[in-house]
């Protein structure tokens, strides 16, 4: 029995973590749709290929010296960075005779993200070792991904590359989804120390004062939710504004790249906020119970008083550091903040895009 070896490279983040699950169960995959004559080894590798000057990946260039040096029989490369080809988006890119395919993650979607790719790649190696003439089949990516609108575009020029794209409204938002995925709002926190610091501090300050305590005690909830939107909108705006994510229109064939791209930056923005603000509000909470006695507090507002005074209380502290918060991100890294807010590849990208332009 002949073994056959499959080698992934991923870019760090979300489609490494996703290369080694996919490991695990894509040798039994390829072997039910290979037949039992072929024995499949799957290795992961940690090399990165470098971002060519139109921010591309050339993985059909290296696949040749790659499968050599690491004595892969096929290579196949998953990338977050969000691809398009003809004006859509672009799911994969396949070539028999690179013996070589390239899957963009954000194409997936958001959810199942590992199940899908493992599904794809299945078939993606299968075709490419067959090399017929119409590989991939887009039936065979339907039914791998379980979606309707996929199309096949045929190889242009003298290699055989070809590529599966997504056509349609509904697939757009399915790979701004998995840009907002990619992009893992959560890690834009530790970049915004100086803001987080400058919210808690004012929203501890505000726990001390009666007239907060009146105010939320006043306000009806529905108020209390308009605020909490109105400050958590305005400082994303502002770190939008202030750290320059704003993704500039640089393709006039492709207008709803950057749409999808600003889109992308302003989720994982808000997100990111949203987080901030329900870990505040939390520490508000404990510290409200902690520090104002509940007879004290009854006899500032008037009546008997529960833990729902105290909710409104912080929910209120809350959103008064949070709008401070802003003040406090001047003193955060704006590098830094432009670093956690995208993926390294996408962040990669928008630097080659930047020193373009300069």
């Amino acid at each position: 029995m002949r073994t056959t070896t499959v080698g992934i490279m991923a870019d760090p983040g979300l489609p490494e973590k996703v290369a080694r699950e996919v490991a695990e169960d894509l040798p039994r995959a390829l072997s039910e749709g290979s037949g039992t004559d072929i024995s499949w080894r799957v290795e992961v590798s940690q090399e990165t290929l470098p971002l060519t000057a139109e921010g591309d990946i050339p993985l059909l260039d290296r696949s040749g010296p790659l499968r050599e040096r690491y004595g892969w029989d096929y290579v196949v490369y998953l990338t977050d960075l969000p691809r398009s080809h003809d004006g859509n988006p672009m799911l994969c890119q396949a070539s028999a005779e690179a013996a070589a395919a390239l899957v963009s993650l954000p194409a997936l979607g958001a959810v199942r993200i590992s199940r899908k790719a493992r599904e794809l790649l299945s078939v993606l190696v299968l075709s490419v070792r067959a090399g017929t003439e119409d590989y991939p089949s887009p039936s065979a990516v339907q039914l791998a991904l379980g979606r309707s609108a996929v199309r096949r575009v045929d190889p242009a020029g003298d290699g055989d590359a070809s590529y599966v794209v997504l056509p349609g409204r509904r697939n757009r938002l399915r790979l701004l989804a998995g840009m907002v995925v990619s992009n893992r709002p959560g890690r834009l926190l530790p970049a915004l120390a100086s803001c987080v610091a400058a919210a808690a501090a004012t929203g501890a300050f505000g726990i001390f004062y009666a007239s907060i305590w009146n105010m939320s005690d006043a306000l009806h909830p529905a108020r209390l939710a308009m605020i909490s939107v109105v400050v958590t909108g305005a400082l994303s705006g502002w770190l939008i504004f202030h750290n320059s994510l704003w993704n500039r229109p640089r393709n006039a064939d492709e207008p709803w790249r950057a749409g999808a791209d600003n889109a992308s930056t302003v989720i994982t923005v808000w997100l990111s906020v949203v987080m901030m603000y329900a870990l505040l509000w939390s520490l508000l909470f404990l510290v409200g119970l902690a520090v104002i006695e509940a007879d004290y507090l009854q006899s500032q507002l008037g009546h008997p008083v529960g833990l729902l005074d105290y909710v409104h209380l912080s929910w209120l502290a809350a959103s008064l550091g949070t709008l401070a918060g802003a003040l406090g991100s001047n003193f955060d890294s704006d590098g830094a903040i432009r670093e956690a807010t995208y993926s390294r590849r996408e962040h990669q990208r928008r630097q080659l895009a930047d020193s373009y332009d300069d």
